[in-house]
């Protein structure tokens, strides 16, 4: 692997050693593949490493970004099944979600729009091109390794789309030489999951193959009882996730992963009386060559395709022919070449070209089906006396569509002591409107103009005593945000300000694990003072862990406030809290058992409603799943 010196970390006093082995081995940034388990260091946060936000490593404590990293071990830990699931313990998410599991579901992140958030998988960009949101609802956690969530503006790295912050997905990879895993699974509503995990590693060669099927009878997802709109809305999912690292030196690596999710799930209609279900695929493909030139000079080019595919049927008769026809084929494409060059010890200069091409394939006509975007970006990361460290980026983007786009960013941190940073930053982001927002018949507008943001913030981490704790104080002024009266129209809106305070405990005492997380945020409408629809003022999160030996057992809750579901301000959705219970037994070196209960009290709350035909969609009762989990030695 390559040497330590392209990392900021390398002229940063207070980095640990074992940080930066993990550095070395996670030196795939977020333009990369995932290359490590980082369970070996017990969950340190302050030793836990961040790629995402630099592109260059950097131990979680001297992240100059309010971040939050699950790992792979924190994925086992809460039996996540979902996204949803997983990301509700970040601080500032929320969800809105249209229904059980495989409905619609979109991600709030800071009291952001839902495509303010850019998704990657291995560094390639994800989501439909038509909506401009990832299909969350099909990414099976059993292909996860970890997940970096960056919380704020990135768009003087990563472009468009980056308003509300990054999520980059890595995929799974076995450290093993010899390494297998199966797990079978049974819970309410019929479901049954089945994950088989493989990988074989030598000095040159790592290859690991995960395949996930997921089935559930689900619920009914939304108020409508007319006709087949009483029954249960099943949901069906495949998976499949291949990683492979080729190492033929130590000044060369070349990297290659793909993922695949295929879908189906029943949903209800306020016009069609048979059963009506959607197929949908998701891909990514991400190859990554990486290259030490000199002790000076690294390079790496990574080529990406993703799509998203979707297309519904009546009791399996193809709905193109009518006017309810509604299949979307979008496909984005990129490559980029990222250059990491340290002329000095304390300065790492970090240079970049970036292309993007969406397209769509629609039954649907949209006046325009593709467009481009070609950027060049800059970053300098420096470190002044040991004491101060200043992370100055900008970015120019060339989009065909709207022209030219600059955004620029600035952060600055200060080593108060060895055990507390005091942070400061300003960011701002860009995001064009999608096609939807653009083209789509009867429910668009071809005048939007894209929407800009500013971000103003102010953070503090400290680590002491076995506990991790970082607090940040942020205000994001956006121009021409884009939302969707009730009638599903796009429209603009000239100023919106969302500020807010946010905050994050993990701590350990022996085995006991406990991690606490809320924000509170006031999503503000400038034009007219009132609250931006479907985003909730409070969230609050909170797991506890102990370890018994062979037996461990756990507790959640989950708690949002109050909500608008319009524009207006005029529906109101009341705030909500769950509670979830689970437990795991280790039999032996190869069988354990897990268990849980989600929704303990089967509270029944509402994030969403549709028309006035539709209601309120409907949330997951009490729901239980056990599983049994083998992992043979070699």
């Amino acid at each position: 692997m390559f040497d330590s010196q392209f990392s900021v970390q390398n002229f940063k006093r207070r980095t640990l050693s074992s940080a930066i082995s993990v550095a070395l081995l996670a030196s795939f940034s977020s333009y990369s593949l995932a290359e490590k388990d980082v369970a070996s260091l017990a969950h340190a946060k302050m030793e836990t490493v961040v790629v995402t936000a630099t592109l260059s490593p950097v131990p979680i404590f001297q992240s100059l970004n309010a971040v939050t990293v699950l790992e792979r071990i924190d994925i086992e830990r809460y039996q996540a099944a979902d996204l949803f699931e997983l990301l509700s313990r970040v601080p500032g998410v929320s969800f809105i979600r249209n229904g059980g599991k495989g409905s619609s579901t979109s991600l709030i992140l800071r009291g952001n729009q839902s495509d303010h958030t850019l998704f990657l998988i291995d560094g390639v960009r994800i989501g439909s091109a038509t909506s401009g949101d990832a299909t969350l609802s099909t990414l099976s956690t059993s292909l996860i390794e970890r997940i970096e969530i960056i919380r704020g503006p990135k768009s003087n790295l990563y472009g468009a789309d980056a308003i509300g912050g990054v999520v980059n997905i890595f995929t799974r990879k076995s450290t093993e030489a010899k390494q297998l895993s199966i797990k079978a699974s049974y819970g309410s509503n019929n479901t049954t999951e089945t994950t088989i995990a493989a990988g074989l590693n030598s000095d040159k060669h790592h290859v690991t193959l995960v395949a996930n099927a997921f089935n559930t009878d689900g619920i009914d997802h939304t108020e409508l009882k007319t006709g087949v709109n009483g029954d249960e809305d099943a949901f069906r999912n495949n998976s499949v996730g291949i990683n492979y690292q080729y190492t033929p030196s130590d000044t060369v690596d070349f990297g290659l992963s793909y993922n695949r999710n295929d879908s189906q799930n029943e949903y209800d209609s306020t016009t069609i009386t048979r059963l009506i279900y959607a197929d949908k695929s998701s891909t990514s493909l991400a190859a990554l060559l990486n290259v030490k030139i000199n002790d000076l000079w690294q390079t790496s080019l990574q080529l990406g395709e993703s799509t998203d595919e979707s297309q519904e049927f009546i009791d399996n008769i193809d709905q193109n022919p009518t006017f309810n026809s509604s299949e979307f084929n979008t496909k984005k494409q990129q490559a980029t070449w990222v250059n990491k060059i340290s002329l000095t010890d304390n300065l790492l200069t970090t240079i970049g070209l970036d292309y993007q091409q969406d397209s769509i394939d629609s039954t649907r006509v949209y006046s325009e089906d593709s467009r481009y975007n070609q950027a060049a970006f800059v970053q300098f990361e420096s470190n002044i006396a040991d004491v101060v460290d200043v992370n100055i980026g900008m970015r120019h983007d060339d989009n065909e569509q709207f022209g030219s786009a600059f955004t620029s960013s600035a952060l600055f941190a200060v080593d108060v002591t060895e055990s507390v940073r005091l942070i400061a930053s300003y960011g701002e982001g860009f995001k064009a409107p999608t096609f939807n927002n653009l083209y789509f018949p009867f429910s668009s507008d071809p005048n939007l103009v894209p929407e800009e943001s500013k971000n103003y913030e102010i953070g503090l981490n400290v680590d002491i005593a076995n506990t991790y704790f970082s607090v940040a104080a942020f205000k994001n002024d956006i121009e021409n945000l884009i939302q969707f009266d009730n009638s599903f129209n796009p429209i603009q809106i000239a100023e919106a300000q969302i500020s807010g305070v946010e905050f994050s405990v993990d701590k350990n005492i022996g085995d006991l694990q406990l991690g606490f997380t809320g924000s509170v945020i006031d999503p503000e409408n400038k034009e007219n003072d009132q609250q931006l629809r479907r985003v909730p003022e409070k969230t609050m999160s909170l797991d506890v862990d102990y370890d018994f030996g062979d037996f461990s057992l756990g507790f959640s809750v989950r708690a949002e406030s109050e909500r608008f579901n319009d524009v207006a301000n005029n529906n109101q959705l009341s705030g909500y809290s769950t509670y979830g219970i689970r437990a795991k037994y280790v039999i032996n070196s190869e069988w354990s058992v897990l268990a849980k209960v989600d929704n303990v009290t089967d509270k029944e709350y509402t994030i969403a409603e549709g028309s006035s035909k539709v209601g309120a969609y409907q949330s997951l009762g009490r729901e239980g799943l056990i599983s049994i989990v083998y992992t043979p030695t070699f």
